[in-house]
């Protein structure tokens, strides 16, 4: 070891002692992390509008404490972005600016004026009809009619025939399904109908009420739809609008009064703690506290997250991990770090539950090789049912589809769980997926970060967990990864060129690291310098916002920002100390064969 390595190794060593030291002391009683997401004012808005339909009396604290919210994070510009001190944009703007007329017209009446002339920058109600330029159309145009800021010409109707879909073209919807459900209903009610539509809404409503039925009886009684403040408020507002249903509205009520944040917002979604749980529980396992009893204890945590029943809504088996509880949907993601967490804990398929995820998994693979979030896509259900609810088809935009982020976790946990030898026909076909999605350059899209750099860094990682570090597709992902590192040390696409991000930074040298380059290049050595040097005072990193929730709809998540920069640094320590190879009893388990790392598929 070198004198420069002996000093880097002392600089990191201290980094990640303060950082883990840090992220112990956020650790629950449980054993888990909270996972916190930003506060989102379109969120907010939907929010507030379900409680003054539903219950504006006994909802008055709750909605009082989000119009405050809403009047204080208003921008300079009028507008609202998808998350506090964010450039605004025509979701989060129009929804506020309904929220705020439906509710408060008179008290909020010089608010509303800015953020209706923002919204007249974005386009006016020209830009609202446009599903390309308003991604959330639907609702955003529904709530300007009810606040009377726009008429109600080119309403869409949702319709509520997709209660009788059948359940593969109906599985693809997903997450975006409670809502179709609940306003196909409201729409059922409110709008004229002829004959043989009437015929239709008699047929369609029983099997749309007992889909929204099954979801309560799943969620329990503290759960919401999707575990979402703002997929809960929208089955809220359709079922009060048609009359339907008030123990559900009860039901949708009492989720907003427990997931009001202390800024008086709400998220897009409940709290990721699964997702915080997985990654910071694999970052200290890479920097060697896997024996730890507070890492044994998240461990645990993890185990007792698996879900052990069927998911019919997507069509998943039981064995998968959601994103957080009592309700989650269970998907690829969660399911693929979760196992990872487990078999770095030292368990590999033999082990029942890592067994059980890792076959949740195989079953859930498209037919092309690739994994979706939710739902399996099959070669005879490739129809995109959003048209129906937008009036064209938007495969860009919805989430049903595979995904290079996903797909990545999901071959790195059936490599590390001992499922998947090298040479397994099952990851055979993901790389050949991967090859056909990656861009001449070496970059690759995925569907839930923005940018390329998560999707080019995740497979680079996910490839070299499987022993194809040497594969084609591997040496451009480098290449990729090299040309497009910033001036600055750091990695970002996905705020525009140039705009190094926590997130980003990590996923690139998570991929790095796991590929074995040099450690003593400047390449790795200056990404591991920018994680550094960006702690904040509490050695922990500031989230970006770049997370993707639904339509185009942003998050922030602060633990996938500890959690990636965390294993990120510990891998990259892990690199000098063995000069540049990857052989770790975490990065490569015992139980698995050691492949060829020139080998190509």
């Amino acid at each position: 070891m070198t004198t420069t390595d002996a000093t880097r190794l002392t600089g990191l060593d201290a980094a990640l002692a303060e950082t883990t030291d840090a992220l112990f002391a956020l650790q629950r009683p449980d054993g888990s992390w909270e996972g916190r997401l930003s506060a989102s004012p379109g969120a907010t808005a939907d929010v507030l509008i379900a409680m003054h339909l539903a219950d504006p009396v006994g909802c008055r604290d709750l909605i009082e404490r989000g119009l405050a919210f809403l009047l204080r994070t208003q921008g300079a510009d009028g507008g609202w972005g998808d998350d506090v001190d964010t450039e605004a944009t025509l979701n989060g703007t129009a929804l506020s600016v309904a929220a705020l007329a439906l509710i408060a017209p008179d008290a909020a009446a010089e608010q509303i004026s800015r953020g209706w002339a923002r919204v007249e920058q974005f386009g006016g109600a020209e830009a609202v009809r446009d599903v390309e330029r308003c991604s959330l159309a639907v609702l955003v145009h529904f709530y300007l009619v009810l606040a009377g800021l726009m008429s109600n010409e080119g309403l869409l109707r949702v319709p509520i025939e997709l209660a009788l879909l059948p359940a593969p073209l109906r599985r693809k919807l997903t997450f975006a399904m409670p809502t179709a459900m609940a306003w196909g209903l409201m729409c059922a009610e409110l709008l004229p109908a002829g004959r043989a539509r009437a015929a239709i809404n008699r047929a369609a409503t029983p099997p749309a009420i007992a889909y929204l039925e099954g979801l309560v009886g799943f969620e329990g009684p503290d759960g919401g739809f999707v575990e979402s403040p703002m997929m809960s408020a929208n089955v809220c507002i359709g079922l009060t609008l048609a009359g339907l249903r008030p123990d559900i509205v009860r039901h949708c009520l009492k989720y907003f009064r427990a997931t009001i944040k202390p800024e008086g917002a709400w998220a897009v979604t409940r709290d990721l703690e699964v997702d915080a749980t997985n990654f910071i529980t694999a970052g200290m396992q890479h920097v060697g506290l896997g024996a730890d009893p507070r890492v044994a204890k998240a461990v645990r945590w993890i185990r007792a997250a698996q879900r052990d029943e069927d998911f019919i809504w997507t069509g998943a088996p039981p064995g998968g991990w959601g994103w957080g509880l009592p309700s989650g949907w269970p998907n690829s993601g969660n399911t693929g770090d979760a196992v990872i967490a487990i078999a770095g804990d030292g368990h590999d398929v033999r082990d029942e539950q890592v067994r059980r995820g890792a076959q949740w998994l195989l079953d859930q693979q498209n037919y092309d090789g690739s994994w979706s979030c939710f739902a399996q896509v099959g070669r005879l259900a490739t129809m995109d049912p959003s048209f129906a609810m937008v009036g064209k088809a938007r495969s860009p935009k919805v989430l049903y589809g595979p995904c290079a982020v996903m797909s990545a976790e999901a071959v790195s946990a059936l490599g590390l769980s001992g499922m998947c030898p090298p040479g397994d026909p099952r990851l055979t076909a993901a790389y050949r997926w991967f090859a056909k999605v990656q861009h001449p350059d070496g970059g690759i899209d995925n569907k839930w970060y923005l940018g390329r750099t998560a999707g080019t860094g995740s497979v680079l990682r996910a490839l070299a967990d499987v022993g194809l570090a040497g594969s084609p597709v591997a040496r451009r992902c480098i290449s990729w990864l090299r040309l497009t590192q910033n001036s600055d040390g750091g990695w970002g696409d996905a705020l525009g060129p140039g705009r190094s991000t926590v997130e980003e930074t990590a996923m690139a040298m998570l991929g790095l690291c796991a590929a074995g380059v040099d450690p003593a290049e400047a390449m790795p050595s200056r990404g591991a310098g920018w994680l550094v040097e960006h702690r904040g005072p509490d050695h922990l990193w500031r989230p970006s916002l770049l997370g993707v929730y639904f339509l185009e709809l942003l998050y922030r998540h602060d633990h996938t920002a500890n959690g990636y920069a965390l294993q990120a640094l510990a891998r990259y320590r892990e690199l000098v100390r063995r000069g540049g190879t990857t052989s770790g009893a975490f990065a490569r388990p015992p139980w698995t064969a050691t492949p060829d790392p020139g080998k190509t598929v």
